[in-house]
């Protein structure tokens, strides 16, 4: 597999992998092979975290197998199908993601792979292009993808991944069959997590990684730990003036900041619940224990969940647009001590 010659710096591609809670989805799929009625396009929806990709590497690898021509959809890595996959040469398989350093899926890279769905099969077979993450498409690659959802060419598969569905245009959703991967139950996730990291996980972790036992993993070896320290600290140092808007910021900024986002948002809504409750013990994170300063007045509960919604939408534009991201973090900082602590908050600078 390789990705199209356009893009500057092309990335390893995801090796085809199901996992435990895929088990659904690949039972829709193997249904409609052997009925002979894949769809000639599918949207993958799921969270981050959950194996989109590899479900969709595995997917394009058993389309294309040799195995599975006359039988169930399987991945048998031993025809010489799966051979060029492996070796990421497979002359029938497209895989269209954000340029280095790039959030959007151009219209060029799209179209391109638009086009090529329309050729006759390399090897007189399916022709396979997957497009992701789906909603960071351009209007004109949204476009191009529209016009082949219209007129597809036999043969052909075009696999959207998106973990917003939402973002994707209303006419390109409907003219894709929607396979949607599930969360598994927290006991599922927990167990997942022990096995593949052969110690036990806190559900904090979990929840940070909202659900999504692929993410908790990658912070399970004491990132989610030295994350979660790192952010008391800073906010216990900015609420006892110790730091400033401007320090915190830069600090943000440089380093995780969509999951400083992710953390603020549980820990506020933490917060807030708190607040209804009535309870004097101000969670830093859901289940941990008290370590920033008490606010001296109660606090405002729907101004504390204006932060929430703030929060989200910051991580959302920070994901589509290209925000001055030191200048955006420190509005939302001095929006914060508004809340938090009112007489303390500086007038933000103008951008």
């Amino acid at each position: 597999m390789a990705k199209k010659e356009e893009q500057a710096e092309p990335q390893p591609l995801p090796s085809p992998r199901l996992l435990p809670w895929h088990s659904a989805a690949i039972g829709q799929l193997r249904q409609a092979w052997t009925a002979n009625r894949l769809p000639h396009a599918i949207l993958v929806q799921g969270a981050e975290g959950l194996g989109t990709e590899s479900f969709a590497a595995w997917l394009a690898a058993a389309v294309l197998c040799e195995k599975s021509v006359d039988g169930a959809l399987e991945v048998c890595g031993a025809c010489a199908s799966c051979a060029l996959i492996k070796a990421g040469s497979h002359p029938d398989l497209y895989w269209v993601a954000p340029e280095a350093d790039k959030t959007q899926l151009s219209v060029d890279q799209v179209r391109a792979a638009c086009e090529e769905l329309s050729k006759t099969s390399f090897r007189q077979g399916y022709k396979v292009a997957i497009i992701e993450p789906a909603h960071q498409m351009t209007p004109g690659a949204a476009n191009s993808v529209l016009k082949t959802l219209e007129e597809p060419s036999k043969g052909s598969l075009l696999v959207l991944l998106t973990s917003r569905p939402s973002g994707l245009l209303p006419t390109v959703r409907s003219r894709c069959q929607k396979l949607t991967i599930t969360r598994p139950s927290t006991a599922d996730a927990m167990a997942w997590l022990q096995q593949e990291s052969g110690k036990a996980v806190s559900p904090a972790l979990l929840e940070f990684s909202g659900g999504a036992p692929l993410k908790a993993l990658a912070y399970a070896d004491g990132a989610f730990d030295a994350l979660n320290q790192h952010m008391q600290k800073s906010l216990r140092d900015l609420l006892s003036g110790d730091a400033d808007v401007t320090q915190v910021a830069a600090e943000w900024e440089k380093d995780a900041l969509i999951d400083r986002l992710i953390w603020l948002d549980l820990w506020l809504s933490a917060l807030a619940r708190t607040g209804i409750a009535g309870s004097d013990d101000r969670v830093t994170f859901p289940g941990g224990p008290a370590h920033l300063p008490s606010p001296s007045r109660p606090l405002n509960i729907s101004a504390l969940y204006s932060m929430v919604d703030r929060t989200r939408a910051l991580k959302a534009q920070l994901a589509r647009t290209a925000l001055q991201r030191e200048l955006a973090v420190e509005s939302w900082l001095i929006a914060l001590l508004e809340v938090l602590a009112p007489g303390k908050a500086p007038v933000a600078r103008a951008s």
